[in-house]
């Protein structure tokens, strides 16, 4: 679940919680390594409920392109799903590309993005509305301003 949107909406542009559709197969995965994931349910067995959730943001410190390359890559650590290895190379090249994305013109990588500005899918500064990574808008904080 860390490399899906917290809420499994719609990669890219997601700037009103109502009008951004929940996405389907692949279409709430941005490939990073994100902020978290976790799960949890009733502890009383009768109650009936779980929740799973992931994180909308991506700071360029949690990528690990080395531990995508070998789960991609090496047979002995390619999990038994049967997407998992296209879906570990992907999230390989889409982390390399992210550290391109955030580099600057003086060699500096910095902040990340984010799916869901402010924590609640809502409408970025007019500053970062045009710089985007897979739809995703650039943050100099990701995480930090999610309340």
């Amino acid at each position: 679940y860390a490399l899906y949107d917290k809420y499994f909406k719609r990669i890219g542009n997601c700037t009103n919680p109502t009008s951004c559709p929940g996405g389907t197969g692949r279409e709430s995965m941005h490939y990073l390594l994100s902020w978290y994931y976790a799960w949890g349910g009733a502890l009383d067995s009768s109650a009936g409920w779980a929740w799973r959730i992931g994180s909308s943001h991506s700071h360029f410190g949690y990528q690990n392109p080395f531990a995508a390359w070998v789960l991609s890559t090496q047979s002995a650590f390619i999990p038994r799903s049967p997407t998992a290895q296209q879906d570990w190379e992907t999230s390989l090249n889409r982390q390399v590309e992210f550290y391109q994305w955030l580099q600057s013109a003086e060699g500096a990588i910095a902040g990340g993005a984010t799916n869901s500005w402010g924590g609640a899918y809502g409408t970025p500064p007019a500053e970062v509305q045009n710089s985007t990574f897979y739809g995703m808008f650039y943050d100099w904080q990701p995480v930090c301003t999610d309340p």
